[in-house]
């Protein structure tokens, strides 16, 4: 009993409440409000009696709208709203300019708002398994950015601004209908994991031989597909998935014992361990 008691402490303490009720009770301590699995449909418009809410967990709900209050939290650094039924994000969410985090994965989003460009301290997008057909040309303009998932939306384009997102490190651009990459996508220096599997890539642009840390490549199931040879010259490529009709690059003999070439045999589904972190 002494356990429990004090582990309720100590979360009250850090600002932790798992449900409204409570939150509501002692507003200005709210720091992390999480609302999960509670399959709500609406949540009332009290968000703004939180001054200083960070981090807002409202994953796995029904939640078809976001009330307004929402975006008046000044402070909030995360907002997950994963696995919902939201089919629009309001122009407001540029209004949260202290936004790091921002996951919107499996909901019905067909198109972000242009005011998405708009967050200068975000650092992680995550909206796969939306509806997309191509992105705002603003997303561009996110300076900081560093992880970035559009998996799974049946995403026909790319803003060519996105090779404007010169801080990504990890892009999963997979299991989409994207036929060309941004000729420019070797800006991307920071690039470390670039993966395209399931897309309808004829080729991939010779510039990204100049994204030097790059790590992991995966164009798996892309069709027949022509890989630059500049990919032989990064010395810190460390695997290529490639299949069957891929036509690979040679690798560079300088290169031969860090670089690894694996072909994916047609049944495989996880078949490299980064699969199991997205």
């Amino acid at each position: 009993m002494l356990i429990i008691v004090a582990n309720s402490t100590n979360a009250f303490a850090k600002g932790v409440f798992n449900s409204l009720d409570a939150a509501l009770e002692n507003p200005s301590a709210v720091r992390v409000l999480n609302i999960t699995y509670k399959y709500i449909d609406t949540l009332p418009d009290v968000f703004d009696l939180f001054p200083n809410l960070e981090v807002a967990n409202l994953n796995d709900n029904k939640l078809k709208s976001l009330p307004p209050s929402l975006f008046r939290c000044k402070k909030l650094r995360r907002l997950c709203l994963t696995k919902n039924k939201l089919t629009a994000v309001p122009e407001d969410i540029s209004k949260l300019t202290h936004l790091t985090d921002l996951s919107l994965s499996f909901n019905k989003l067909e198109t972000l708002p242009e005011a998405i460009g708009d967050l200068p301290r975000l650092k992680k997008l995550f909206i796969k398994g939306n509806y997309f057909y191509t992105l705002p040309p603003t997303l561009g303009n996110l300076a900081e950015l560093e992880v970035l998932n559009v998996a799974s939306c049946n995403l026909q384009s790319l803003p060519a601004s996105i090779s404007n997102l010169v801080k990504v490190q990890q892009l999963d651009l997979s299991d989409n209908m994207l036929e060309a990459l941004p000729e420019d996508i070797g800006n991307m220096r920071e690039l470390k994991f670039l993966y395209l599997q399931r897309n309808r890539l004829k080729e991939i642009p010779a510039s990204i031989g100049n994204c030097k840390k790059l790590q992991e490549l995966d164009v798996n199931r892309c069709g027949a597909l022509w890989l630059p040879h500049t990919l032989a010259d990064i010395q810190k490529l460390d695997l290529v998935y490639i299949d069957s009709r891929t036509a690979c690059f040679y690798p560079n003999p300088r290169n031969r014992f860090r670089q690894r070439i694996i072909v994916v045999d047609v049944g495989s589904t996880r078949y490299r361990p980064s699969m199991t972190m997205q």
